[in-house]
């Protein structure tokens, strides 16, 4: 049994060794020739081949670019230094260009975009100068305690002071006939007469107003010589402060705010002389 298997294992590895080495080639048993000599064979003029230095290379470069149409294939330097064809061109270089890098090329280039138009800077809110007035000392407490509300320096109070009157006075009477027959004493001393015009002095006679206290004492006097009695300097008005609002610079909100408080007494808002 070992034997067989001895002589079994010695015409298998004969058998290998003529098969790999061709052998049994014309049985048409035969390992692929990894050498190929079929495509040495297929070669055209391999006698025209050389090696060129690289100073041939670079002038058969230079040649071939200066005397070459662009449009024209390129030309192989090995073939313009020996003077015979060389490998026959590719035929893809034959097959039209490609449509599309036609289409490509025809398409307009693309407009360049537009640059963004920069932002309106919006516009200031228009502000103005309104004046509100006028405000007694009392009513003005009250005011300044809204206006304290707003931002300091965007408002002012400006004071003006009434001057006050005097006035020559002759009364209080008992009743209206007691008025009359008074009035009809003066005339005949041909002094001019007046009404008092104040409910806490009717009724009563003026016999003149004045701007000062000393110009009313003087008129007394020289009414006194004229023999009026029972004459006297009273108060007809007296000498008031007076206040406006201005506002320089305000909104159209800090308007509105303002205007509906109640300590402006329905005074309105007005622009400014």
């Amino acid at each position: 049994m070992i034997r067989f298997a001895i002589v079994l294992l010695l015409l298998a590895n004969a058998g290998y060794y003529a098969f790999s080495h061709g052998m049994l080639r014309s049985l048409g048993w035969a390992p692929e020739n990894p050498a190929e000599p079929e495509r040495l064979q297929q070669q055209v003029n391999p006698e025209a081949l050389r090696i060129m230095t690289r100073e041939e290379m670079e002038q058969a470069q230079k040649q071939v670019q200066s005397a070459a149409p662009a449009a024209e294939a390129p030309v192989n330097p090995a073939s313009e230094a020996t003077g015979k064809p060389a490998v026959e061109p590719d035929k893809a270089a034959e097959k039209p260009a490609d449509k599309s890098t036609d289409k490509l090329a025809e398409k307009p280039a693309e407009k360049p975009e537009k640059p963004e138009k920069p932002e309106k800077p919006e516009k200031p809110e228009k502000r103005e100068c309104l004046v509100a007035g006028s405000f007694d000392a009392k009513q003005v407490e009250a005011l300044r305690l809204q206006l304290a509300k707003l931002p300091e320096g965007s408002w002012k109070l400006d004071s003006t002071t009434s001057a006050g009157r005097w006035m020559v006075y002759v009364g209080k009477f008992s009743s209206q006939d007691a008025l009359d027959k008074r009035r009809e004493e003066l005339r005949a001393l041909d002094i001019s007469t007046d009404r008092a015009r104040l409910a806490s002095l009717e009724p009563g006679i003026s016999l003149g107003r004045f701007s000062t206290e000393e110009a009313a004492e003087r008129h007394l006097a020289a009414m006194g010589k004229k023999g009026v009695s029972g004459a006297k300097v009273v108060v007809d008005r007296p000498e008031t402060i007076n206040y406006t609002l201005r506002l320089p610079r305000v909104d159209a909100a800090t308007k509105k705010r303002v205007q509906s408080w109640h300590v402006m007494d329905g005074k309105d808002l007005q622009a400014c002389s």
